[in-house]
């Protein structure tokens, strides 16, 4: 008759068919429960990773972080452009009102009948004026340059923004394309593990997702080299000759998984 082989320290209790039944009959169920077991692990994985990425679509979907700030440092660049271009215009006003104030102190100074104090006095209120009409060029051609460059950065800003959207649009296309894909691949495989789980036992299936649910969605693993794959354990001779049988459920020592092969 043949066996089940737990080698954990508290064996793992299954119910199989009868011991009235032939010794093929268990052989063929036992060794159908080991392969059922691996091809469902297979699905679940499977699924685990699509649902992972559905996740993933739906948060990058429902994430506007980027377009928003492409929209505030474009806002903030119009508003820059807007305060330069009134500092300009301040200042080219201010020159403007110096100018005139030269012109008519040099009328006043040529215009003939003043006195030779008021003369003088013409004459340095003109050299003040000049003086200050060079701090206020200056100054206009300071706007004049910080306007322009306020200019060039709110079209690198609006143009940085329309390729933020432009670029948002088709990424979220391309999501939405993936995530119709995925949901499709997914009821596929749902459908495969429904029937999957129709030829497993119930206290293998009520084993198999105690194990998921412990070990992070990986409730069997294969053995290579000696040793399980999932948390590296060395199995002993015994154990790994147990788990190459399809013939017997094998638990790995360590970390209690479902190994075979």
């Amino acid at each position: 008759m043949f066996q089940v082989l737990s080698c954990l320290c508290i064996p793992t209790l299954l119910t199989f068919p009868s011991l009235a039944d032939s010794p093929i009959q268990v052989y063929n169920l036992i060794m159908s429960q080991v392969r059922l077991l691996a091809n469902l692990q297979t699905l679940d994985t499977q699924l685990d990773n699509i649902r992972h990425r559905l996740t993933e679509i739906d948060a990058a979907l429902s994430d506007h972080s980027a377009v928003r700030k492409a929209a505030a440092r474009a806002e903030k660049a119009a508003a820059a452009l807007t305060a330069a271009r009134l500092a300009l215009k301040r200042a080219e006003q201010e020159v403007q009102t110096q100018q005139d104030k030269i012109d008519r102190n040099q009328q006043a100074l040529y215009g003939g009948g003043k006195s030779p104090k008021q003369l003088e006095e013409l004459q340095m209120e003109s050299g003040a004026l000049a003086r200050h009409l060079e701090t206020l060029e200056e100054r206009q051609l300071e706007a004049l340059i910080a306007s322009e460059e306020a200019e060039v950065a709110d079209q690198a800003a609006q143009e940085n923004l329309a390729s933020t959207k432009s670029q948002a649009a088709a990424e979220n296309t391309d999501l939405s394309k993936e995530q119709q894909q995925l949901m499709t691949e997914q009821a596929a495989l749902e459908e495969q593990r429904e029937a999957a789980t129709a030829g497993i036992t119930t206290d293998l299936i009520t084993e198999y997702e105690r194990l998921r649910k412990a070990r992070l969605g990986l409730a069997v693993a294969p053995v290579k080299d000696g040793a399980c794959t999932a948390c590296g354990a060395e199995l002993t001779a015994a154990q790994a000759q147990a788990a190459r049988s399809p013939s017997k459920i094998t638990n790995c020592v360590v970390c209690g998984r479902i190994v075979h092969g």
